[in-house]
């Protein structure tokens, strides 16, 4: 029996049917035994069915068989407190195909009163596309890189991957339920509240803490530093918070190594600078005393050990400045600029005078870069200059190459030298190391501070050499932009303003 055909209601009929044909989701009128009494063809066609054959069926035929024994009971609660609710509230809903097939859905229900009798209007929604798109949001969250947890408007987690439970020493899924703040170091927890209530009404995508650092609490008690990124997102109709937790104890420790080494060698650069300067300007000064006093005709053996002892001061002064040229290398410049790589070559010719015989030839490539103009020129000079002073022959060719690799220039210096052994490829790189005793008014320091800019600056230097084909050549790789991740204290420094 339709409708149309109960007394009193077929007035209405034409109305009613009419309005819920024209929601755009699935709909169905129930009556209080649970048969189906109209339904609109949104709802069939979802399921699979033609309208006509499920009017007069019992509901139950809609649901998979597990469930059918045990509806006829949550319809009796319904009717007895009939209210508009979501069905079976915080359990996944499946409805049951033509085909037999489950579909996972979700259905409102609402009372209605027609004439004398009572029915229930429920509609019902197709969740294929949002379950697809929950799984395919679990799947890139399990398979993230670092921790992921999503927190409830109430603080507790309701979603953590197995990096998240790996990173606080928690088996899986045991995070889940737990308060956010049972993560935290207690000193933090009595504030995070408020924080987190902050930010449940900023919803902005944002790093957590900026400019503070952070700790987490692993489950053994023990702190570790972390990076969190917060955004909020909708989980199941209700706002959450997801944090994107980095360990980040790797980093610290380089940080607070560099740290480290830069004080050291900026004491030392202070020692070297005052407390030995000053005694080798005394011994200058007794030296210049000595030689007048000594009068016009001295005799030659003393004239000779003066000068040998001046010859020690001068060196003690060039290896003060040696020390001091390699401390400022670890001084990253700030003064970045385009670049054209002909004019700063030309500037580094007039400071390195090439000899009659040799011929500097240029194979650029690449001629553009965005860098301090300072570093690179003490580097390009200090390599050309190594390869004129080494060279053994009275003529030589010396090339400059660059090309484009990625974001670095790979710069290339050639030279046609008797090359360099194997065994002293790497050592000609640390301080004051030269290639033998008997080297000619070398100090050991122009490689190294070459090398220790490039990588200050997010560079490197290499060396490949063959005695044997009479070549060699140092490669750098010089970073053709400004990169946030290579100048962190200028970076810091803007973030905090």
């Amino acid at each position: 029996m339709t409708l149309d055909d109960e007394p009193g209601l077929g007035a209405g009929f034409d109305v009613l049917a009419g309005l819920i044909d024209a929601v755009p989701v699935g709909a169905l009128l129930a009556d209080v035994r649970g048969t189906i009494r109209l339904v609109n063809r949104e709802l069939a066609d979802t399921l699979g069915y033609d309208a006509t054959e499920l009017v007069g069926r019992p509901v139950e035929d809609l649901l998979p068989e597990t469930l059918r024994a045990a509806h006829a009971g949550w319809r009796t609660g319904f009717l007895q407190q009939p209210q508009r609710r979501p069905m079976g509230q915080g359990r996944a809903l499946h409805a049951r195909m033509s085909d037999g097939s489950k579909l996972p859905v979700e259905v409102g229900l609402s009372p209605l009163v027609l004439g004398s009798e009572r029915f229930v209007l429920a509609t019902l929604t197709d969740l294929t596309a949002n379950r697809q798109a929950e799984l395919l949001f679990r799947q890139v969250v399990d398979g993230a890189p670092y921790g992921v947890v999503v927190v409830d408007g109430s603080g507790c987690i309701v979603l953590a991957n197995p990096q998240a439970d790996a990173l606080f020493g928690y088996a899986t899924h045991e995070l889940l339920g737990r308060p956010i703040e049972s993560l935290l170091p207690d000193r933090y927890r009595s504030a995070h509240a408020g924080l987190r209530e902050q930010y449940g009404r900023d919803r902005q995508m944002r790093r957590m803490g900026a400019g503070r650092d952070l700790t987490g609490l692993h489950r053994d008690g023990s702190e570790f530093p972390v990076e969190v990124g917060l955004s909020p997102i909708t989980l199941h109709g209700e706002t959450c918070m997801l944090a994107a937790i980095t360990d980040i104890t790797e980093r610290k420790k380089m940080e607070l190594d560099l740290r480290k080494i830069n004080a050291n060698l900026e004491e030392f650069t202070y020692v070297a600078s005052h407390d030995l300067r000053s005694p080798l300007r005394g011994i200058s000064d007794l030296l210049s005393w000595v030689r007048e006093d000594l009068g016009e005709a001295p005799a030659p053996a003393v004239v000779k050990n003066l000068d040998r002892i001046t010859l020690r001061v001068q060196r003690m002064e060039q290896l003060i400045d040696n020390l001091l040229s390699y401390a400022r290398a670890g001084r990253a410049a700030t003064d970045f600029r385009e670049l054209e790589l002909d004019p700063l070559l030309d500037r580094v010719c007039e400071l390195v005078q090439l000899p009659p015989g040799f011929e500097l030839r240029r194979e650029l490539v690449e001629t553009r870069l965005f860098s301090p103009p300072t570093p690179l020129e003490t580097v390009l000079r200090n390599l050309i200059a190594n390869a004129i002073k080494h060279h053994d022959r009275e003529h030589g060719l010396v090339r400059i190459g660059c090309t484009a690799e990625g974001s670095y220039c790979h710069l290339t210096v050639t030279d046609d030298g008797p090359g360099i052994p194997k065994p002293a490829q790497e050592r000609i790189f640390k301080l004051f190391q030269t290639l033998t005793a008997a080297e000619r008014g070398g100090s050991g320091i122009g490689l190294a501070v070459a090398r220790r800019l490039a990588e200050t600056h997010g560079g490197r230097l290499e060396l490949t050499s063959d005695p044997e084909l009479r070549q060699t050549t140092f490669h750098v790789w010089w970073p053709r932009f400004q990169r946030r991740d290579l100048h962190d204290d200028k970076n810091e420094s803007a973030a905090r303003r």
